[in-house]
């Protein structure tokens, strides 16, 4: 197995120390008014989901036995597997989609993807908002809509679902983060040794050129899975296509 200090090196030997400039709400270098959105995000996402979860946790437990907990449990663990295919579509969607002049989402999704290649470790000198917010973001077009819609009562699993994807979702660039990270905590790299998160072991593999495969950053538990099936090469070949269009 390759060392965590290799592994580290070659995701990028700049230094981890470098501080970014204080502003009025925190260290960040781009404009306040995306920090303010990404702050909106963030308390707007906590919101929904305590309202959410309120509703999702009454209805399970309404009618909670054996059945409702293998139920949860199927659920969750679907959601825990669908939000890594997922961080790893769009990942791979936007290293080979697009630019970062595409319009809406080139400036705050694509550029993020694309410089991380440039400086893997920039991601690290970053507080959780910078790292975290977009994310959150993200995930308040799904969210918002099932706390509005859903009938939690009628379909406490898919709620049960939704509820466990955001979550995995909103903590997928700290996993990220954490996996570029030259230490990080005893727990967090118990989680990475169990491979219920990213490892840098597992995440170096994406590091390494040619740099086409195992986009997810999850857990990577998808990883070996779609690489076997041939989904990256498919996936590149479909977004130069498109591309092209």
């Amino acid at each position: 197995m390759i060392s965590s200090s290799v592994v580290l090196r070659s995701l990028g030997g700049m230094d981890t120390t470098t501080e970014l400039p204080r502003r009025p709400l925190g260290r960040y270098s781009y404009p306040t008014s995306h920090r303010v959105i990404e702050i909106v995000a963030v308390v707007a996402y906590v919101a929904f989901a305590v309202a959410f979860a309120t509703r999702v946790v009454g209805a399970v437990s309404a009618r909670w036995g054996t059945g409702t907990a293998v139920g949860v449990t199927v659920a969750c663990f679907a959601a825990f597997v669908a939000a890594d295919f997922l961080s790893g579509l769009v990942h791979g969607m936007c290293d080979n989609l697009g630019s970062v002049d595409t319009p809406v989402v080139g400036q705050k999704f694509i550029r993020s993807f694309r410089e991380h290649h440039t400086d893997p470790m920039d991601m690290t000198r970053g507080d959780f908002i910078r790292v975290n917010a977009d994310n959150f973001l993200a995930c308040l077009p799904v969210l918002v809509p099932c706390v509005v819609w859903l009938d939690v009562e009628g379909h406490p699993y898919a709620a049960t679902f939704v509820f466990s994807l955001t979550l995995v979702v909103i903590m997928t660039n700290q996993i990220h983060k954490w996996a570029h990270m030259p230490q990080v905590p005893a727990v967090v790299r118990t989680l990475q040794r169990s491979r219920l998160i990213l490892s840098p072991e597992h995440h170096q593999i994406h590091h390494t050129p040619p740099f086409d495969t195992h986009y997810c950053i999850t857990s990577g538990i998808t990883n070996g899975p779609l690489a076997k099936i041939g989904f990256w090469p498919a996936m590149m070949r479909t977004c130069r296509w498109l591309g092209r269009r």
